[in-house]
């Protein structure tokens, strides 16, 4: 319904839609839950990570509200019985910048459920130095990313960062290193880059990783950067990339740089394609910062963190390089937790750089613990 339904006094739902999705971005938002209940529709916004309640909409509107949401992302109305998706341009306001919005509906026994995920713009993306990262990672993660060959990988859970930290290494490329050709194969692309080729993939159809990867190795890239590597074949295929001079990074669904490379070997990639090819494993996780103005107390008042105590997130992460004791381990076929002593040579774990974000007043141990399921060691860090 538009204004002409609101001056008959019928709910203007088509600007009850798009007044929750801008306050929603305004609030900092990834994601916008419309969920159906008994007695209406909750809409929850995830904030820093988190889920947390925003609006109540009653029975008699929320129908309308999710129809209007399916006409915003092109979806079937009349469609109610099926899961779908579609996407939309929508600016938060007159001179204010188009941002990407996926919106996706389900059936369930109490109506249709709609989530909304946001995806951001380029100067929103964080360089490196922004991360959270120590100054000794952004160096390692500089030199591998300025070699002409070889393969990165950003590993963790999902919500962890990983493809934040890959855009930020590709615009690090694309503006310290130009020249270079640099394409995506991303599901979804969650941000335009300008000066970067992005293609969305479908892992389940024509258009998956493997044949866009085949594909690409004969247009003269350099860097190619996959979404994802969910599978033996896409392994394969991104390691032979890497043995025949490309620079590839990519993402993986993992715990440490042990279990990673671990995860690699279970895949299929011979030892001897590995050790020549995997430069750098970044582990990751993401702690929220305590909120600058109620100093993390939770105070409901504080309109900055939505009296969560916490605003903004930090990386938390271990960069490893496979250097020459870890390739010999690798060789070797060793279990993960013999990698793992092996890379502490090279730097805190995790759990030391969750304690030192602790000591250091970034974030609080009941956060470190909930992100790393244990205790930050404060009294180690020294």
């Amino acid at each position: 319904m538009g204004r002409r339904g609101a001056e008959r006094g019928q709910p203007d739902v088509s600007g009850l839609a798009e007044g929750l999705l801008r306050r929603g971005l305004a609030a900092g938002a990834t994601d916008l839950h419309f969920e159906p209940t008994d007695t209406g529709l909750l809409v929850r916004v995830r904030v820093d990570g988190q889920l947390l309640d925003f609006e109540t909409v009653p029975a008699e509107l929320a129908p309308n509200l999710v129809a209007r949401l399916k006409v915003l992302g092109a979806l079937l109305t009349y469609r109610m019985d099926i899961p779908q998706e579609g996407s939309v341009r929508f600016a938060a306001g007159p001179g204010a910048e188009a941002v990407d919005l996926r919106i996706a509906a389900f059936p369930t026994i109490r109506g249709e459920r709609v989530v909304v995920r946001v995806f951001g713009r380029e100067q929103d993306l964080k360089g490196l130095e922004a991360l959270g990262l120590t100054a000794a990672q952004v160096r390692m993660l500089r030199q591998a990313v300025a070699q002409p060959a070889g393969l990165i990988v950003v590993t963790g859970p999902a919500g962890a960062g990983k493809t934040t930290t890959l855009y930020a290494l590709i615009r690090e490329l694309r503006d310290h290193h130009p020249g270079r050709c640099v394409i995506t194969l991303e599901d979804p692309v969650e941000q335009r880059l300008d000066g970067v080729t992005q293609i969305q993939v479908n892992p389940y159809g024509e258009l998956s990783y493997g044949r866009c990867l085949r594909s690409l190795l004969r247009q003269d890239p350099q860097v190619l950067l996959l979404g994802e590597v969910r599978d033996g074949e896409t392994a394969a295929l991104a390691v032979e990339a890497a043995l025949t001079g490309h620079l590839i990074l990519t993402t993986l669904h993992s715990g440490g740089p042990a279990e990673t490379i671990v995860r690699w070997l279970e895949m299929g990639v011979a030892p001897y394609q590995l050790v020549s090819t995997l430069t750098l494993v970044c582990a990751q996780r993401l702690v929220r910062r305590l909120c600058s103005e109620c100093r993390g107390r939770k105070q409901s008042s504080c309109g900055r963190c939505l009296g969560t105590g916490y605003h903004g997130r930090v990386a938390v992460a271990q960069v490893v390089r496979l250097d020459e004791s870890v390739r010999e381990e690798v060789l070797r076929r060793a279990p993960a937790a013999r990698l793992r002593e092996v890379l502490k040579v090279q730097g805190p774990g995790l759990a030391q750089q969750g304690a030192r974000l602790v000591s250091e007043g970034v974030t609080d141990a009941p956060e470190v613990a909930r992100v790393l399921g244990t205790e930050p060691a404060i009294e180690s860090t020294g």
